[in-house]
């Protein structure tokens, strides 16, 4: 005889053969799908047709409702759309893509028939034996094959089916081939309409179940197997039926296919004129899960009795009447339910043995006598937390979404104490599918593009944190590659995430591949931003609100950048507005006001471009710069120092701690408070800083350059010393610019003792806060001053002129721009209805900007002034003893050594090398010069051209520079070296 021949192409060449061609394939299949659609379609599975259910995703993988949460390769659309089997998909698909090529041929050996539940059921003709599923259910209940009730759910007999034992040991190795026996398949389905099957190896001609022989544990192996499940759903609760379980009203559940047949003959009356339907459960865990048919008014649980003792258990397990009261408990509610046990107390009994120990009638009678279920207090209990559990399920589902994955799949389900956590398939020892716990529940509801960092992308993940709350994360894509994802696991692990085994890594690994439809368009930083360039701006508050997006468009500002609810928004815009009213009323503290304005000064410094600037608060403690810190941030936050998200915070921060409080600041404010914390170097590099608005340049471990925090905001500075006092007396260099950048105002002659009751009205801005600074760029948007930024800057920039008066130079009229954003700030404000009436802005700012030239920081905007009053300090601090004569008593010797200068009746000369050092060293040495010839103190020359001498008489030939003794009036050693004039000048 010929063997027949079997046509296969191997799982490895198919695969690589259509990939790309998924759309080419479910084309040729009748499904009408287009390459890049984004639309359901109606479902073309056979069983289902649902519409707008079906889709393709972008890697060619289907999903639909009825496939529970998994997606379809196209060979399993092959299989479902047209009835294949595994081997046939695989050959239809290759021959699709024309790669016929890969089709080889082999003998058949009866072991290529695939075991899922479809390919069972439609088994070729050849395989089949139609009449074995009969004679084995005959032969079990001890009757004529013709007088067997069959199911109406599918049944196949199979000539020969292969028997596999599960692989040997751990890990990949293969399902050991037993040997190949008749089968039975008996096809399950649900109310849903959710289909599966289920094997009985039987006998030759069905007389029993086959005899398998014993494991390599030496028990007899199970003649009894589920079909093998395609994807990872439960399939708990379908069943095999006889009769119309939709139309039907009473149904009969049974334990195990053959006592189900029992059942069927006693009640086939019933079941033939549609008043009864038969269900077969797999097990008593399938009665459990047993969902009745919509129609159906009364259940009677058909229930094996266990209460003989066993060797291993001589307590009776009562699992039979266990699953039937545990369905009693899900079900008495939606129809009624009785529970018929069979057989005497005391055994192992089930209705097949009454059935052929007492023949169909007593089944009849022993079912028709079931006891009414009727709930204990226990079991309603128990119930009630079950309830609560899948509800707890559902939430989990709904707050934190699982990807979709097409490697393997994770799924939410309840712990043994009653925990929700996601769940991955694995196997178990005997290669069976095990859902086993990875970690609490964690989703990607949206990917992320951020709008301010180049479209890049990254995911908004919500987390259950350790107090059951849902937490939300943003992560940045390009996180995945630092150093094996740490920075995310730790983000997540902050959240609250709790993880069993490496389930921290495979949370890490559906991160990586999650591909979440939902989009949402992120900034990292508050402020005003725009979409693709447009001038049309919005803005975005610290607390997250957006304020002018265009409303078809999602925007926010990540997760990690806002201001907690905690610090946000507090109380109403009427008691913030109270308390700067009382503030305003204190007659001789005008810097409170100067706060209060100080909030409104930011929108306007980002919308305009101007740079980051601010003023400093200086004076002895006590004296209320605290209190207009907090008047200033309270527009937008809680002034909170002992919150690390509020906007005021302590200076007492490393470089890297300013840069990132100014990025939370950029567009409102940010206060520092107490530069005591800090040294006068540290607070130069970090005004200067601040006000370039960019972070430092730093590289990631892989040497690339990471993106840099960017800000423009406004700063409130306070300290007990002016910012020059400050630098200079921690040995810093004091430089113009930074007075330039954050002027002085120096608040010491404020009254400190003010009323307590006026003290507690203005401190009740910590009660009100978050509303007055969103409500001013409400009002700019609303009046359309959003688009007039040149506008604005050209008001800012004549305030700033008038300010610094006719004739001003560069570094005035820079050093008055804060005071002018402040009066333009502040009028706006007051015209806004948002400042108090009583805030006289101008007077306000008028008296900052008086206090700020009478400092000593507003010299500094004078370098060659003083360049030249160092130079002088520097001479008279080191005269005759570092400074001497170039004449010397007969009899002493030359103390040349130990000059650093020298004097005569006309010169005093300065080497070249330190003249940098001793006029201050804000000015390079040509500068220096020019500023000592302007001034009239160059003494000698080397030629008209140089401000420089070459000689020094009595001491020799090197670069000085020769000032004029004349200018510093010294007579003898008991007169001061020099008398400094108003204006400078000797």
């Amino acid at each position: 005889m010929t063997a027949e021949i079997t046509r296969y192409v191997s799982w490895k060449d198919a695969r690589a053969a259509i990939e790309g061609h998924e759309v080419e394939i479910v084309n040729s299949l009748g499904i009408p799908w287009r390459a890049g659609q984004r639309d359901h379609i109606r479902c073309p599975y056979p069983h289902h047709g649902g519409a707008d259910d079906w889709r393709l995703n972008s890697k060619g993988r289907a999903i639909c409702t009825c496939t529970g949460g998994k997606t379809d390769s196209v060979f399993d659309i092959a299989m479902k759309v047209e009835g294949l089997d595994e081997e046939q998909a695989k050959i239809r698909c290759v021959e699709i893509v024309g790669r016929t090529d890969l089709i080889r041929e082999r003998p058949g050996d009866g072991q290529f028939q695939a075991t899922d539940a479809e390919s069972l059921l439609k088994a070729r003709p050849e395989r089949r034996d139609e009449m074995l599923p009969r004679a084995y259910l005959a032969h079990r209940l001890g009757i004529d094959a013709t007088a067997v009730l069959m199911p109406m759910t599918p049944v196949v007999g199979l000539k020969g089916l292969g028997y596999y034992d599960p692989p040997r040991g751990k890990g990949t190795g293969k399902p050991v081939h037993v040997g190949d026996f008749p089968c039975a398949v008996f096809g399950t389905v649900d109310a849903t309409g959710r289909q599966h099957a289920h094997r009985i190896y039987v006998a030759p001609a069905g007389a029993g179940k086959a005899d398998l022989g014993r494991g390599p544990n030496g028990i007899e192996r199970d003649a009894k197997k589920s079909a093998k499940r395609v994807g990872e759903e439960s399939t708990a609760g379908r069943s095999v039926i006889w009769g119309d379980a939709r139309r039907a009203p009473w149904c009969l559940i049974a334990e195990g296919i053959e006592t189900g047949a029992a059942v069927a003959h006693a009640f086939q009356a019933e079941i033939a004129d549609g008043r009864a339907y038969v269900a077969a459960a797999i097990n008593a865990g399938g009665i459990e899960a047993f969902a009745p048919w919509p129609e159906t008014k009364r259940v009677t649980v058909a229930a094996d009795r266990d209460e003989a003792p066993k060797i291993m258990q001589p307590e009776p397990s009562r699992r039979g009447e266990q699953a039937g009261r545990i369905f009693g408990i899900r079900n008495h509610k939606r129809a009624s339910v009785a529970i018929a046990i069979a057989g005497e107390p005391g055994t192992s009994t089930d209705w097949l043995d009454v059935h052929n120990t007492q023949g169909a009638e007593a089944v009849r009678a022993g079912i028709l006598a079931a006891v009414a279920y009727r709930p204990t207090d226990e079991e309603i209990r128990d119930e009630r937390q079950r309830v609560e559990g899948l509800n707890n399920l559902a939430q989990a589902e709904r707050d934190y979404p699982l990807p979709e994955l097409d490697t393997f799949t994770l799924t939410y389900k309840l712990t043994k104490t009653g925990r929700v956590k996601a769940h991955k398939w694995v196997k178990d020892e005997e290669g069976q599918l095990i859902l086993s716990p990875i970690s609490t529940p964690f989703g990607v509801p949206a990917r992320i593009r951020y709008l301010d960092q180049a479209d890049a992308y990254g995911l908004r993940i919500t987390v259950e944190d350790m107090g059951g709350r849902c937490r939300a994360i943003d992560v940045s894509r390009a996180d995945f590659a630092k150093q094996g994802a740490s920075e995310t696991r730790a983000m997540l692990y902050a959240a609250g995430l709790r993880t069993e085994d490496d389930g921290d890594l495979i949370a890490v690994k559906v991160l990586k591949a999650a591909d979440p439809q939902n989009e949402i368009a992120v900034v990292r930083t508050p402020g005003w931003h725009s979409l693709d360039g447009s001038l049309d701006r919005f803005f975005v508050c610290p607390s997250g609100e957006v304020i002018g997006a265009p409303d078809n468009q999602a925007l926010e500002l990540s997760i990690s950048s806002r201001i907690s609810e905690a610090v946000a928004v507090g109380g109403t815009l009427e008691g913030w507005q109270a308390a700067v009213s009382a503030a305003a009323s204190v007659t001789r503290c005008p810097h409170w006001a100067l706060g209060a304005i100080a909030g409104f000064a930011a929108p306007l410094v980002a919308l305009t471009g101007l740079d980051t600037c601010g003023v400093n608060l200086s004076g002895t403690t006590s004296g209320g710069k605290t209190t207009a810190q907090r008047l200033a941030v309270s527009a937008w936050s809680r002034a909170a120092l002992d919150k690390r998200d509020s906007l005021l915070q302590s200076a007492r921060a490393t470089a890297n701690g300013v840069e990132g409080m100014a990025a939370r600041a950029s567009g409102t404010i940010l206060a520092l408070d107490e530069l005591g914390h800090v040294t006068g170097k540290e607070l130069g590099k970090n005004i200067y800083s601040l006000a370039s608005g960019v972070g430092k340049s730093r590289m990631t471990a892989d040497a690339q350059l990471r993106a840099s925090h960017t800000w423009s905001t406004f700063i409130v500075l306070s300290a007990e010393k002016s910012l020059e006092e400050k630098v200079r007396g921690d040995g810093g260099e004091w430089y113009g610019g930074m007075a330039a950048r954050i002027p002085d105002v120096d608040i010491t002659n404020v009254d400190r003792a003010v009323d307590q009751a006026v003290m507690a009205r203005i401190q009740a801005c910590d009660q009100h806060y978050g509303h007055a600074g969103p409500a001013f760029v409400r009002k700019l948007i609303e009046l359309g001053y959003h688009l007039q930024a040149e506008q604005i800057r050209q008001a800012i920039n004549q305030a700033a002129d008038k300010l610094a008066g006719p004739g001003a130079d560069s570094a005035m009229r820079r050093a008055a721009l804060p005071f002018a954003i402040l009066i333009n700030a502040g009028l706006m404000a007051c015209r806004f209805g948002i400042l108090p009436a009583n805030v006289d802005v101008k007077s306000t700012v008028d008296w900052a900007w008086g206090k700020f030239g009478a400092s000593t920081d507003a010299a500094a905007l004078n370098p060659e002034e003083q360049a030249v009053n160092s130079l002088r300090a520097w001479v008279a601090e080191r005269w005759d003893s570092e400074v001497l004569p170039t004449e010397i008593e007969i009899g002493t010797k030359a103390p040349n050594r130990n000059a650093s200068a020298w004097y005569d009746d006309t010169a005093v000369y300065i080497p070249a090398h330190r003249i940098v050092e001793a006029a201050g060293g804000t000015l390079k040495e040509t500068e220096i010069g020019r500023a000592l010839d302007a001034q009239g103190l160059i003494a000698k020359r080397k030629d008209k051209d140089c401000n420089f001498h070459t000689f020094v008489p009595k001491v020799g030939r090197f670069k000085v520079y020769a000032l004029r003794r004349a200018e510093f009036r010294m007579v003898g050693r008991e007169e001061s070296p020099f008398a400094v004039h108003a204006g400078g000048r000797l």
